[in-house]
């Protein structure tokens, strides 16, 4: 059955229009057009439905900063077949509302049994369209789908069928001042419906906007045009009713006119926009789009983190308003614990009196931020579901006591005694022996099975696999304990937190990427230095347990030719250098790990001409090589079935073999240092028989790796005389 809506097109000129929005701001989409007198509304889901007039339409098209798109809805059909689709679009009196002349673009939203895909629904739409206009003139309108004359949406869910002309033509989030978006930029409109929701207006209570992870600058500029009064529509150029047969040019022309005459001087402005961001990319978004939206000199940004700032805050009532990262994958969520906690601290010492408003889709690291929240809700952003919290910055809603206890639970307060436990006993030991990278927890309670090594003032965090009987919530409660202990335990920033999910890696994945942050730094061991990457990979750059094994070679390097083979990052080469070995020559069947080698030698100013890298299988380099050395040392991955390997090697069952093959290169009176983390392995006892072997392994334990002695296991192998 056809309902037909023709007859609100008479001289009453009185119109049934649907504003869609974003889901969650249908309320302030609905405050925003009363402001506006247009008060016959009724709220539905993402969407307020408005009956008023043309001056009405114009008014909610042109003023409107949270609308998504103005609808006007033609007719509403129940379809049980696509024949039904074509004869409800083709009863529409079509010559009420564009000529044959007009352009007209279809949009096709939804499917059902019947319709299986938009392209067809819009197909059929057009057709229907077209076969009207053929029997009436025996010509048909063409298409365009960038910016025709008149664009008409087609809505299916389930049976039922609505067919409307969208009358903004394209989205009301493009105002026409941003060309450009940081990572994740928030639509406008959806930016402005969340400053609507925190009380920002044109007469605001408020002294400033303060974004301080400001991105593209879509809060500062939507908040700016605001309090400017200047209606957002004014810089758009194409609009889906210019090309209605039921425009009238001179109304909108007035409205238009009107608008701009409405702008309050800057002059009279009596609240700042500041904002910062640590992103160069992200200001240089901002600024540009500052300059479009004409707000140059009157919207500030800088590149730089908030914490470091030093924002002009003024007045009692400063709006802080933020859309931080919400961590998509779990290492993410666990670093941004650190963040939002600093953040919401940063915002009880500097917005005292204020308002903290603040978007994510994480519930738990809101929870973060000490300040109890007045409200929240709910706002989808870009198909996420996120909650939009309101944090009353004031004396009953801020969670006092001590910077982090604050926020921790038992449990997380439990493990932050147990690392200053740990600090306290390795600081003799770490200032004699000037130790800067070390482990300083490594599953010492069974129930927070995670590593966690210090690189300076950097914590790396690295969560074992738990066992399938381990509930994931828990787990994942834990760890969130752990990461929000360490930073007041080890008394370093909580930015300075990497967690990393660790299980047992083969083949090719110990090699691949993590993440893509390039996040290199440079640590020194014995008088070495190393380039080490925190975030990029599974693996540092640097195996801490082998720090003693590295001392050794150093200490023992003086004048020999030196081999290490599965060199990983060349750490042990670098170490014999400085020990004074008169040449080395590291082995790797990594892309990755050939180029960190040689950056590793030539941080530490060693020639490349006594000191080489090469990338090749080991198996396959010794085969064929026929050099003789000094001092080998190989640490061997476990299990290895790369590509680029000739064989799968499985350290148990290869060793031997290997062995042999290195103790061929070597020098009558020189040494093989050979090591291993597997934890099962047995050394095959025939290799006693052939070499003179010694068990070093309890010599090559720190005290930071005494409590793990399994870590790994070490001998030194020499030739009989």
């Amino acid at each position: 059955m056809t309902e037909n809506m023709n007859d609100q097109l008479d001289a009453s000129a009185t119109f049934s229009i649907e504003l869609t929005c974003p889901i969650g701001l249908e309320n302030v989409l609905e405050n925003e057009l009363h402001e506006l007198g247009l008060t016959n509304t009724r709220l539905g889901e993402a969407q307020v439905k408005l009956t008023c007039d043309l001056r009405g339409i114009y008014l909610a098209c042109l003023w409107s900063r949270v609308a998504t798109r103005v609808m006007l809805p033609l007719t509403h059909f129940n379809m049980d077949s696509a024949d039904d689709l074509y004869q409800g679009v083709k009863s529409i009196e079509w010559s009420d509302h564009l000529s044959v002349h007009s352009t007209i673009a279809i949009d096709c939203h939804g499917t059902n049994k019947e319709i299986r895909n938009t392209q067809f629904g819009a197909l059929k739409t057009k057709d229907a369209i077209a076969d009207y206009f053929v029997e009436k003139s025996g010509q048909r309108p063409n298409v365009e789908k960038q910016q025709p004359d008149v664009r008409i949406a087609v809505r299916v869910k389930r049976e039922k069928v609505t067919v409307s002309l969208d009358l903004s033509g394209d989205s009301l989030h493009k105002r026409g001042y941003r060309q450009q978006g940081g990572m994740a930029p928030l639509k406008e409109n959806l930016a402005a419906g969340m400053l609507l929701r925190a009380g920002w207006s044109k007469n605001s209570q408020f002294s400033q906007l303060v974004d301080p992870m400001c991105g593209s600058g879509t809060f500062l500029v939507e908040a700016a045009l605001i309090s400017l009064n200047i209606a957002p529509g004014l810089r758009r150029q194409y609009w889906g009713f210019k090309g209605w047969k039921q425009h009238d040019h001179r109304l909108w022309q007035q409205l238009q006119d009107f608008a701009k005459n409405e702008r309050v001087s800057v002059d009279d402005l009596t609240v700042t926009f500041q904002g910062t961001d640590r992103e160069q990319k992200a200001i240089a978004a901002a600024r540009e789009n500052i300059k479009r939206a004409g707000l140059t000199g009157i919207v500030e940004v800088s590149l730089s983190a908030f914490q470091e700032h030093d924002f002009s805050w003024q007045g009692s009532t400063p709006l802080v308003i933020v859309n931080p990262p919400y961590g998509e994958r779990l290492g993410d969520e666990m670093a941004l614990i650190s963040l939002y906690s600093q953040l919401g601290y940063w915002v009880t010492e500097n917005a005292l009196g204020g308002v903290c408003a603040l978007l994510t889709s994480n519930d738990q690291l809101a929870r973060q931020v000490p300040i109890r929240p007045e409200k929240h809700t709910r706002i989808l952003n870009g198909g996420l579901e996120c909650r939009f919290y309101l944090f009353p910055v004031v004396e009953g809603s801020i969670k006092r006591g001590d910077r982090q206890q604050a926020v921790m639970s038992q449990g997380a307060q439990m493990f932050a005694n147990r690392l200053q436990k740990n600090v306290k006993k390795f600081k003799k030991w770490l200032a004699a022996d000037k130790v800067s990278c070390y482990r300083v927890y490594d599953a010492d309670m069974p129930e927070y099975a995670v590593a966690i090594d210090m690189y300076d003032d950097w914590a790396h965090v690295q969560e074992y696999q738990a066992p399938k009987s381990v509930d994931e919530e828990k787990a994942r409660v834990r760890l969130m304990e752990i990461v929000t202990a360490i930073p007041s335990a080890l008394n370093i920033p909580e930015t300075n937190v990497v967690v990393k999910h660790r299980q047992r890696q083969s083949g090719k994945q110990q090699y691949e990427k993590v993440a893509t942050s390039q996040h290199e730094m440079i640590v020194q061991e014995h008088g070495c230095d190393f380039i080490v990457n925190l975030k990029d990979y599974l693996d540092t750059g640097l195996f801490l347990d082998h720090r003693p094994v590295r001392k050794y070679i150093q200490d023992n390097a003086n004048g020999v030719r030196f081999l290490n083979l599965f060199c990983y990052t060349a750490s042990a080469s670098v170490h014999a250098g400085q020990g004074g070995a008169r040449s080395t020559l590291s082995v790797d069947m990594s892309n990755t790990y050939v180029d960190w080698a040689r950056r590793n030698i030539e941080l530490n100013e060693f020639s490349d001409r006594d000191h080489g890298v090469v990338r090749a299988d080991c198996f396959e380099w010794l085969r064929k090589s026929t050099n003789e050395f000094d001092f080998i040392f190989m640490d061997p991955p476990t299990f290895s079935n790369s590509k680029k390997m000739s064989n799968v090697l499985d350290i148990q069952r290869d060793h031997v073999e290997l062995i042999d093959l290195a103790m061929a290169r070597l020098s009558d009176g020189g040494q093989l240092v050979f090591s291993n983390n597997y934890r099962r392995f047995v050394l095959d006892s025939e290799l006693s028989e052939r070499y003179v072997v010694k068990d070093i392994t309890a010599q090559t334990l720190d005290p930071d790796f005494q409590r793990n002695n399994r870590i790994h296991q070490c001998w030194v192998f020499q030739k009989r005389g």
